[in-house]
Formats: structure tokens, C-alpha cells, sequence
């Protein structure tokens, strides 16, 4: 199905839709047919695929003769009560009332997988809800009441039937109701009060859905009023006889448009780089409406209107990331105009979804290549062809960056979805787009992008473009090393340290198995297996990245491709463009210095020294990683039945049922809550127990003050919300907010349990995050404090963070409870006094759900173990009471076995936490390198020359010992000295380079029978040659490099005539390039 648009909107006659309009149904359609009832139901049905309703995920349902698809049981009722109901009455319903088909009609169903069927429903799930443009159906099932009568009838009243239908379809995540109204001519049984002729009047029939829970519903506004006849002939989708919801989520959406004012756009989130294809939603556009788009204030661009309900518009390059201004302008053809606004969110490149694949990423070298894309992203599905563009990225004079372009490639048959490249070497970073081949006037141009990438260079081109860096860098001023954030100092703690880092989008382990990362992980540092960098700009706006290897050893670059100082943070800042400043003046130099430019006149026989002349250089200007004076971060954490340990390390359970203050700052500036529900069994059973299902956190900054939120869900685990909004992980798995970013973690374990979600939330100017790990029955929390001024001055459930684990039980009222309180007193005394009230929550509440739906003062849990448990209980967990405790409370082996595995995971970040004790870097060496495996207390390091250098002084091997090396003074590389025919040298070394000079002992080693004469004229004849050989050798070589410039240059200026690079512009003090 190639196009996303063009779809039917079955419409029928002027007044409704006839028989033909609804999906197939009957004997012929294969349907199951219901016995002739009265108030009857199916049996409980099976079905193939889970179906979203309401936030809960069903496996069966059951029709009922009454015009309603229910769940959990059936409904007998004739007469429709009033939405909400109670009881667990969660029903789907297209025409609630009295049917009996044992006086006419019958009622159908089947579900289906057909593709037939599935295009159908995803045509008009995609034309009703233009914002689930990517929706694709994998199931189906239709419900038909087929000319049924209603109850009571009399003669000439069984004449009046009703013809409707009820059209289930999901994706797995997303579920969609369409209701189709052949014909209505009743509303009312008699047993509800209609007429037996007429079958109107009583209390007529309702339309709508019921959650089951007394407070969550939705009824079509003529529900239960003599108007719910006309239903065959409205809409809320300006089809008559049809209506379509989307009926997943915890409230009921409506499709179609509006005139409100409410704008959707979606993908909400997109690539820096542009191109994108957006679907907007919401206003009503007629047939030949001008629609104009203008991102953050830049020129208006034309969208493409694609349905009275939704019109497509291409994003522009971007030179700035985070939430843009998006205003969209609608004029008719009678000159009148309507202005909408929303948000749109530009994501930083490394951490966008890139959908142009390198095949062979690592070895891509000038010459022929391959890339893949997926030939039906939106971007390019309306054309057949696609271009293939390599953009690449230039400093102009000034130091701005501007892009260019080449076209590799025309009219490629896009779905095939791969070709071939030719790329010549050059070294500018570089990036692919594959473009839709059509050009639209006054539109951007759309495509999607590989990643950000250097080609690997030869040695001398490398060496040269190293110098050239080295230059450059020269003129500017240091680097502020002095003050930056040390890095930890293994990777366990890095993994701990989500307060002060966060994960390399380049490099980092959670990447492996990520969607977002086909190209290879950890292109740029070949040893590492994990890097950080620092959560915000350091002095200056520098960024720290720190490496670690396979050994979990914090990586020095002087040895292995590991971190460094880096001169821009790749999250950008004033006057620096976000990914692209870092990856030009700090990775590609890196590169060029440490890799491309490698020199083999090293230690042959020791790989770790293959590190060049220039690496070294680059070092000196861009500080080697170093966990110098690292001071770990301090974990609490939170899980179970809750059991909770404090900042401090003192441990307790709490019961509670309700919200709570979790954490906060004695100044107001910052506020965490936690939401503790009573545990229910799988069977709906609830016990004296309760656990974590959500926490909210909130920083009042200087940058800004968003609410954070995450909470169990039961159909996607859990989601992360901000401002009370769900995060759409589909494009990008880590957003920044001002202040704050939160990760959803992926994991390099292919047989992780996927209904288990991690987050990492962190409030980067405080100091203070929280990683969140969701189960379908609980929230565990790990939270996290790496700001040392915060000592003493926080209060709530996890202590007050002053290093005295025996003051952690502060009341609000400030008074201290002895650790040894009883689990009782702790509850009553301690725990509850934390209890929010609802002027101060941050929650954000479900629709039917209010602060007060989850207060249970009077609850009161379960105290004491059992002294003799089950075996079961021991078998599951060991020596652990709390664990026994979970298991004994709850029967659930696999709460019980999420404790322990928490408990796991805390122990290893406590033991994280520890300060290590370790030496000061090792000194950097004239013509060898130190290699030691890290600094920490008791390694070894070993002094290794290079080629044509040997060690001198008292040992080449030493350790760290009580937090020193020892005296490095007399252990150095010298040069060693060369023993000649006619005569010896010495070394002289200065402190810029080495240089040699004759020394008085002169060796004889002439025959005898030739004077010295003889000797010297032979030397200086062989000199004299040697001198013109290689004066001949770098002629050639400087002739044939102008050559092949110069037809370099005539075929790229050719190329550039045909395909002109476009207009440079400045935006906000960035360069960019103007589609």
C-alpha cells in the first residue's frame, strides 16, 4: 500500500450508509452467527492478540445481544444505565438497548487477520487520526447486528430493524473503534419503557464506552435522548452513519477536526537536520486551502493539505535543539485566514534516529560504498525514485560551519532500499540524505539522513590535516582542565554517576541492541565499551568524555582510543551548534591526531605504543581522561513491599498506602513525591501490602521548573511524563529539557525480559536523579545525590543526606526517631507524617482519577514476618527477609525474585559509592608512553619507548603506593645513540626537539690502505646523491598531487554547476545551509 492518503471515506448516500458501506459480514463472510435470544451473549471469546481498552490489555471477550462487546462478563441488561458504571461493567458500545433476535435479525462476529481487512481499518484509522500516520493493523474484529428487532415488538413494530456494526482493530499498542450505522428505525424495548409499535420513547438506547471503574466513560452527547435515532445520519468524522475513537489510553479521543484552535503534530519530535515529514492535525481544512508553516520564526514554507482533517508539512534544517515555536497559517479562497500554534521538538543529532544505514560503517574509506535505508518511510513514499546527497561539513573563515552538498547519486529506484556510493576523500565530516527525487515548489526539501561520519584518511593527509588542527588550536585560548568534573574512576561508578554524566550517544553500552544505533557503536573510541560525558557544559562550555574498556578501566587516550577534554559540549550552547562543533573540532582532530596518522616507529613489539608523533600533541591540548580527585555519588534506593534505604544507608520498610514526600530541599527548591497502591494478585485479590506505581519530581530553577513524572502502565509498563504529557521514545531515546534529561535505557541483554522499562530522570543543576525501573506490579527507585552542598539540608522518606545514618527518621516537625523504632512506630510515627496533601502534589491524575482516589489513611499492613516459612520461600530467596517478606505477603514468585534482583543492583552501586583511593596521572613522556592498566591504588605501570629510544634511570616499573608513583624524575626515554663507521654522536636535547652533533671521540674502523682524505671525499659524494634523490623523489610527488587537484577541482566545480550548493544564511549567529 504505497500511499498513506488516498483512502476511501465509504461514504454512502447524502443521508447515511447503506449495507455496502459496512465491512463484509455473514454466512458468506465467514462469520459465527448467535443463536435467536433475548438478552443473551456469546460465549467468552478467545482472541489471537491482546486488545488495548482503557489501559488495560484483554485477552477474550464476549458479544451480547443487547448491542454492547464486553469484557470481563457479559451484560444481560436491557435497559441502559447511565455511563459510569461500576463493577468492572468495561464495555464497548454501539447501540446499548433492548434487542431480542428471536424476533428478528442476527448478530455476527468474527475476528481476522486478512490483509484485505487490515488495509481497510488502517486506511481509516490513518485518513480519521492523521497523527497515527504510521498506524499499521494487525487485527481485526467485527461485531454486526443485522436488522434486529426490539423486545416487545407488536406486529407492525417488528418491522422496524436495526442494521449497525462494531469494528475492533489494534496495533498491539494502539486501539482504534469504528461504529457504522446502516440504518436506525428503533430506540427502546417495552421492557424499558418504549412503544411496542413504534419502539420509541422509555429510556432510549446509549452509544459510547465504560471503563468499568465508576468514573471513567464516554457517550455520544444523544446517548439515552430520543435524538440517539438520527445516529445513522452524524458523525464525528464528517462521514454520516460513522463514527471512529481511539479507545487505548485512559480517556476516549474523537477523530475528525475541529475549529478550536488545537493543533497536533506528529512525529512530535524530529532530526536537527530536517526533512522530516510532519503530519498535522486538528484544524478542519477545506478542498483548496493555502496552508503556510514557519518554524521558530523562519521564512513560511507550503504544506501539502491531505485530507479535510490533516495537511503535511517538512521540517527545515535546524541550528538549535529543543522545543521550537510552530505556526501554521490556513487562508480559503475567500482570503480569510486562521493562525495555529504548537510545539515542535529538534533533537540533537546524535541522539535522533538516523533511517540511512553505512553498511561496513568502521572501514569506510575513499572509493565505492554501500547504504540502505527503508524505502517506505513517509519521506519519500510519494515519489518512485530517490537522489542519494552527501552533505559535508565546512569552517568558513570566521570559524562558522557551513554545509555543502554533492549529488553521489540520481533517480535511484527507491525500493530497492540500497545502492551504491563513490565518495572521494576529504576531511569534513560528512553525512548522507536520501531525498524524494520530486522538488516541491516552496517547500523543503524531504529526506532522512545517515549518521554523522569522517572517512578514514591516508597517513599523510591525516598528518597534515592534524598539523593544521594543531595550528589553529594554538591561536585559542587552554582548556580550563583545572576545574572541570573528574571522571569516575570505573565504569561502575560511571554507570552509577547519573547525576554529573550521562551516557555518549556515540558509545555507550545500551546502544548494542538500540533501534535508534544500526550503524556500529563506538566508531570514534575502537577500545571503548561505554563512555560518558559530562550532563551540562563545564567552564567555558567544555565537555569531559570519559571511555572505559572491556576491563571497566577508565581508558587513558595516550595509550588506547579513550576520552579527553573536549572543547564544545555536544549539546551545544551560545554561538555552538549542538553535535556538530563537538564532532568537527573535537572528534574528527582526534581522529585525524590518534588514528589516521599513526606512525610505525614505535615499540614494535608492544601494540599499546602505536600511538603516532601527533597523538600526543592533540593530548596536550585536549587533557587525557582522569579520575583525579573523583568524588562518587551517594545511591538510596526504593522497591518491594517498599523497603527503603536511605542516602545515609539506613534501611527500613514502609507500607503506606497514598503519596508521600519522597524527597526535598529544607529551601523549597526542589520536591520529589511517591505514589504507594495497595497490591492486587493477578486474580484481583487485595493483600496487606502495598508498592511503588509512580513518582514526580520537580526543580524550581533558574532555567526552568518542569514537573517529571513516571507511573506503571498496564499496557506499555510504564511511561515518563513531563508537565503531564507522555515522552514518545519512537525517535529518540534520551530528551533534554532545560535543567533536566531523562533516558529511556535499552539493554545490551538479548533476553531481557521486555515488559520491564528503565528510566534515568536527572535534574542536572541540583544534582540529584533517579533511575526508575518498571515491572508490570512495581516501581523501583534508585535514586541518586551527587551535590555535596546539599549535605544535611534534604528531608522526606530518604533521610536527611548528612552522612548519620542515625537521624534519617525526621518528622516534619523535625523530630528524630531511634533507628532500632519498632516497624510499627516507624509506619505511624515516621512514615505517614510524610503525607502530601492535595494543595502540594504534582501528580497528574488519569481521567476519573482524582488525589483523593489514592489516600488510604486507615490502611494498615502486615508487621511481622513469619518465624517458619514455606520451603518455597527459601528456595526463592534464600537468606533474604525481604524478599520472604514480599513472597509471604503476596504469593507472587516473581515480586519476590524482583526484590532480590533489585537488591542485586543496589549493593553493586553502594559498593560504587565508595571513594577509590588512587595516584596522580602519569606523566606524559618524551619518546615513550607509561602503560599502566589505570591509577587506582596498587597497579602497575610500565615506562615503554618508542623506536629508536631506550629507558634509563633506576626502573621501568612501578607502582601506585599509598596514592603515589614514587619519584619520576630519573625514569625518561633517551635516544639511543647510533654507533657509526667513521664516528659516534651524542644527544642533545632541548626542551622542543632533539638534535645531534659530533662528539671528539672519533672511532677508526677505515682499511688501512685508504687516507682520510679518501674517506671524507666518499662520504661527501654519497651524501650529494642521496641529497638529489630525494630532491627528485618530492618533485614527482608534488607534480602529480597539482595534477590530480586540479582534475579533482574540475570535476567538482562540473558537478557544482549542475547541482548548485544553495544559498548560505545566517541564523541566530549559526551557519546553516538554505534548503
Amino acid at each position: 500500500m504505497l500511499s498513506l492518503w488516498v483512502v476511501a471515506l465509504f461514504v454512502g448516500p447524502a443521508l447515511g450508509l447503506t449495507v455496502k458501506d459496512l465491512y463484509p459480514f455473514g454466512d458468506q463472510a465467514g462469520d459465527t452467527a448467535m443463536e435467536k435470544n433475548d438478552d443473551g451473549s456469546s460465549p467468552e471469546i478467545f482472541i489471537s492478540t491482546l486488545f488495548p481498552f482503557f489501559n488495560h490489555q484483554h485477552s477474550t471477550l464476549i458479544v451480547n445481544t443487547n448491542g454492547v462487546i464486553s469484557f470481563l462478563q457479559g451484560v444481560r441488561t436491557c435497559t441502559p444505565d447511565p455511563f459510569p458504571i461500576a463493577n468492572d461493567a468495561r464495555m464497548i458500545a454501539p447501540f446499548w438497548a433492548d434487542i431480542d433476535t428471536s424476533q428478528g435479525g442476527t448478530v455476527w462476529y468474527r475476528e481476522s487477520i486478512s490483509e484485505e481487512l487490515l488495509d481497510r481499518t488502517t486506511d481509516e484509522v490513518r485518513a480519521y487520526f492523521p497523527d497515527f500516520f504510521k498506524f499499521r493493523a494487525s487485527w481485526v474484529f467485527i461485531a454486526t447486528w443485522d436488522h434486529v428487532a426490539f423486545f416487545g415488538c407488536s406486529n407492525e413494530g417488528c418491522l422496524k430493524t436495526n442494521t449497525f456494526q462494531a469494528v475492533l482493530t489494534t496495533n498491539g499498542q494502539h486501539s482504534f473503534t469504528i461504529y457504522n450505522y446502516e440504518d436506525i428505525q428503533w430506540t427502546t424495548g417495552t421492557a424499558s419503557g418504549g412503544n411496542s409499535t413504534t419502539g420509541l420513547g422509555g429510556t432510549p438506547a446509549q452509544v459510547g464506552f465504560n471503563a468499568g471503574d465508576g468514573n471513567v466513560f464516554f457517550t455520544v452527547n444523544a446517548s439515552r435522548s430520543p435524538d440517539i435515532i438520527n445516529v445513522d445520519v452524524d458523525s464525528n468524522v464528517e462521514t454520516p452513519g460513522k463514527f471512529a475513537f481511539r479507545i487505548d489510553a485512559s480517556d476516549i479521543s474523537d477523530g475528525g477536526c475541529n475549529t478550536e484552535g488545537n493543533m497536533t503534530i506528529v512525529p512530535r519530535y524530529g532530526p536537527m537536520l530536517g526533512g522530516q515529514y510532519l503530519i498535522i492535525s486538528g484544524p478542519c481544512i477545506e478542498q483548496n486551502a493555502i496552508i503556510k508553516v514557519s518554524f521558530s520564526g523562519s521564512p513560511q514554507k507550503k504544506c501539502e493539505r491531505k485530507s479535510e482533517f490533516a495537511f503535511a508539512c517538512i521540517t527545515p534544517l535546524f541550528s538549535h535543539t529543543g522545543d521550537t515555536p510552530v505556526k501554521v497559517e490556513i487562508e480559503n479562497l475567500e482570503g480569510d485566514s486562521r493562525t495555529f500554534q504548537g510545539l515542535y521538538t529538534v533533537l540533537n543529532p546524535a541522539n535522533s534516529k538516523h533511517r540511512v544505514y553505512r553498511q561496513n560503517a568502521p572501514d569506510w574509506f575513499s572509493g565505492r560504498q554501500n547504504i540502505s535505508w527503508d524505502p517506505d518511510v513517509p519521506e519519500l513514499q510519494e515519489d518512485n525514485s530517490v537522489d542519494i546527497h552527501l552533505f559535508f561539513l565546512m569552517e568558513n573563515n570566521d570559524r562558522r560551519l557551513i554545509w555543502k552538498r554533492d549529488v553521489l547519486n540520481e533517480a535511484v529506484d527507491r525500493l530497492q532500499g540500497s545502492a551504491e556510493v563513490y565518495l572521494t576523500g576529504n576531511d569534513y565530516p560528512m553525512a548522507i540524505r536520501v531525498t524524494a527525487e520530486t522538488r516541491r515548489i516552496d517547500q523543503s526539501e524531504r529526506g532522512i539522513w545517515s549518521d554523522i561520519f569522517p572517512l578514514a584518511l591516508t597517513f599523510d593527509q591525516a598528518n597534515q590535516s592534524c598539523k593544521n588542527w594543531l595550528n589553529s588550536e594554538a591561536k585559542l585560548p587552554p582548556l580550563p582542565s583545572d576545574d572541570v568534573q573528574p571522571c569516575p574512576c570505573t565504569l561502575d561508578q560511571a554507570l552509577l554517576d547519573i547525576v554529573r554524566f550521562q551516557p555518549d550517544p556515540d558509545c555507550n553500552m545500551f546502544n548494542r541492541n538500540s533501534q535508534f544505533f544500526r550503524t556500529r557503536n563506538c566508531l570514534h573510541r575502537r577500545n571503548a565499551t561505554h563512555c560518558i560525558r559530562l550532563a551540562q557544559a563545564g567552564p567555558d562550555g567544555i565537555d569531559n568524555l570519559c571511555c572505559y574498556d572491556a576491563d571497566k578501566n577508565l581508558i587513558d587516550s595516550r595509550l588506547k582510543e579513550g576520552g579527553s577534554l573536549q572543547r564544545y559540549h555536544y549539546l551545544g550552547g551560545p554561538e555552538v551548534l549542538p553535535y556538530l562543533s563537538n564532532f568537527y573540532f573535537d572528534v574528527l582532530p582526534f581522529l585525524h591526531c590518534c588514528r589516521y596518522s599513526q606512525k610505525e616507529q614505535n615499540d614494535h613489539s608492544d601494540d599499546k605504543n602505536k600511538n603516532g608523533t601527533l597523538c600526543p600533541q592533540y593530548i596536550k591540548h585536549r587533557k587525557s581522561s582522569s579520575c583525579v580527585n573523583y568524588e562518587p555519588p551517594r545511591p538510596a534506593r526504593t522497591n518491594g513491599d517498599p523497603h527503603i534505604t536511605t542516602l545515609d544507608g539506613y534501611s527500613y520498610t514502609f507500607n503506606g498506602v497514598g503519596e508521600f514526600v519522597y524527597l526535598k530541599t529544607t529551601d523549597g527548591t526542589f520536591l520529589s513525591q511517591i505514589r504507594f497502591e495497595q497490591f492486587r494478585k493477578e486474580n484481583g485479590d487485595l493483600v496487606d501490602a502495598s508498592v511503588c506505581t509512580a513518582f514526580v519530581s520537580r526543580h524550581f530553577s533558574t532555567s526552568g521548573s518542569d514537573i517529571v513524572e513516571v507511573r506503571l502502565n498496564s499496557i506499555r509498563t510504564a511511561d515518563l511524563l513531563v508537565n503531564g504529557d507522555v515522552i514518545d521514545f519512537d525517535e529518540s531515546n534520551v530528551h533534554q529539557f532545560p535543567g533536566i534529561f531523562v533516558v529511556q535505557m535499552t539493554s545490551n541483554q538479548p533476553n531481557l525480559n521486555t515488559t520491564k522499562k528503565e528510566f534515568i530522570v536527572s535534574f542536572t543543576e541540583i544534582g540529584i536523579a533517579f533511575r526508575a525501573i518498571a515491572s508490570p506490579a512495581v516501581l523501583s527507585i534508585l535514586p541518586v545525590v551527587g551535590n555535596k552542598t546539599l549535605a544535611g539540608n534534604l528531608r522526606g522518606l530518604l533521610g536527611d543526606f548528612d552522612e548519620i545514618p542515625d537521624n534519617d527518621l525526621r518528622t516534619p516537625s523535625e523530630e528524630i526517631l531511634l533507628t532500632n523504632s519498632t516497624s510499627e512506630r516507624i509506619h505511624y510515627d515516621f512514615g505517614l507524617s510524610w503525607r502530601i496533601t492535595e494543595d502540594i502534589s504534582l501528580f497528574s491524575y488519569e481521567p476519573g482519577k482524582s488525589f483523593s482516589d489514592y489516600q488510604l489513611p486507615r490502611f494498615r499492613p502486615t508487621f511481622i514476618l513469619p518465624t517458619n516459612l514455606p520451603p518455597e520461600v527459601v528456595e526463592v530467596c534464600g537468606t533474604s527477609r525481604e524478599c520472604a517478606f514480599d513472597f509471604t505477603l503476596t504469593d507472587s514468585v516473581e515480586f519476590a525474585t524482583e526484590t532480590v534482583e533489585l537488591l542485586i543492583i543496589f549493593n553493586s552501586s553502594l559498593a560504587s559509592s565508595s571513594k577509590i583511593k588512587s595516584c596522580e596521572d602519569l606523566p606524559s613522556v618524551v619518546g615513550g608512553v607509561w602503560n599502566a592498566t589505570n591509577t587506582l591504588e596498587g597497579s602497575n605501570a610500565t615506562l615503554s619507548c618508542f623506536h629508536g629510544y631506550e629507558a634509563t634511570g633506576k626502573s621501568g616499573n612501578i607502582q601506585c603506593h599509598n596514592g603515589s608513583w614514587g619519584n619520576l624524575t630519573n625514569i625518561k626515554c633517551i635516544p639511543i645513540v647510533p654507533i657509526s663507521t667513521t664516528m659516534t654522536t651524542k644527544a642533545v636535547t632541548t626542551s622542543e626537539e632533539l638534535i645531534t652533533e659530533p662528539t671528539t671521540s672519533i672511532e677508526m674502523s677505515a682499511s688501512p690502505d685508504r687516507t682520510d682524505n679518501e674517506l671524507e671525499g666518499s662520504s661527501r659524494h654519497n651524501y650529494v646523491i642521496t641529497i638529489c634523490v630525494v630532491v627528485l623523489v618530492v618533485i614527482i610527488i608534488v607534480i602529480i598531487t597539482v595534477v590530480l587537484y586540479r582534475l579533482y577541482k574540475n570535476n567538482r566545480r562540473q558537478e557544482s554547476n549542475q547541482y548548485p550548493f544553495g544559498k548560505l544564511s545566517y541564523l541566530n549567529g549559526y551557519s546553516v545551509y538554505d534548503y
